[in-house]
């Protein structure tokens, strides 16, 4: 078994740490706040709400497809972009925990992954909303989240600890990362429903290969009642066992360098 799966597993064994300590960092952020954790939900509101009419409008989508369409692309996306964000600094950030000797890496990342698994879950709240207030969808279709999610949930510890290991190494991997993810979101079939192309051609292939999309796709095509369509499944699949292996090759080799970098 190689090191990353190994401390992996001792990571998942004993998750005191990085459940409490990236619950900690939530509460922490807004204990200050008159609306105290509301706001982990607010802007996701306000996003969905206002954003979603009046982009339906633009689109010329019906809201009650649109909103929801919105809502789990968004939310998706959002979790996503605050694991890779995270993953940038968060092993220049542990420097006092891994300079007194924690050098089991995994525990970092999945700290990271629980923060944005919590505001995800605050989230969830949301997108049933806009569900049950749509004719058109089922609120029993967030259930194959359940199914689902996990895959994204997979592919963001490969990313994340691929990334983790650049920005130990590169302090400017935040800034690449953030710059990266702006122009990703108007890349992404977010906003904007990827199926208006026709097959084959050039915007058709840029929607197609780019990771983002399919990831969404997985747990955004189950929600909406349709089906998850064979070539995301295959390209999931594959990049999700390439990423493994990347990412257990680059732990191997440049974990134990971290202590140095940082």
């Amino acid at each position: 078994m190689t090191p990353l799966l190994i401390h992996l597993r001792e990571s998942l064994r004993s998750p005191e740490f990085w459940t409490y300590s990236g619950w900690l960092d939530i509460v922490t952020k807004y204990r200050r706040n008159t609306l105290g954790l509301a706001w982990s939900m607010i802007p996701v509101v306000i996003f969905v709400v206002a954003i979603g009419n009046i982009y339906s409008r633009i689109m010329r989508h019906e809201a009650t497809f649109y909103l929801p369409y919105l809502a789990v692309g968004y939310i998706v996306w959002r979790f996503m972009v605050q694991c890779l964000t995270d993953a940038a600094s968060i092993l220049r950030g542990a420097k006092p925990f891994i300079m007194d000797g924690r050098i089991r890496l995994t525990d970092f990342v999945l700290r990271s992954l629980a923060k944005a698994f919590f505001y995800l879950a605050s989230a969830l709240l949301i997108v049933v909303g806009v569900l049950a207030w749509s004719p058109e969808m089922h609120v029993v279709n967030v259930l194959t989240m359940l199914l689902t999610f996990p895959i994204v949930f997979l592919n963001m510890i490969w990313v994340s600890v691929c990334i983790s290991l650049i920005g130990a190494r590169f302090a400017d991997a935040g800034e690449m990362v953030n710059t990266a993810l702006r122009f990703g979101m108007l890349l992404t079939p977010i906003l904007w429903v990827g199926e208006r192309f026709p097959y084959g051609t050039y915007w058709w292939w840029a929607v197609h290969l780019n990771p983002a999309y399919h990831l969404i796709t997985v747990v955004r095509a189950p929600v909406l009642g349709q089906e998850i369509p064979m070539h995301t499944i295959w390209f999931v699949v594959l990049m999700t066992l390439a990423g493994w292996c990347a990412a257990m090759v680059l732990y191997r080799r440049y974990a134990r360098f971290v202590p140095l970098w940082i």
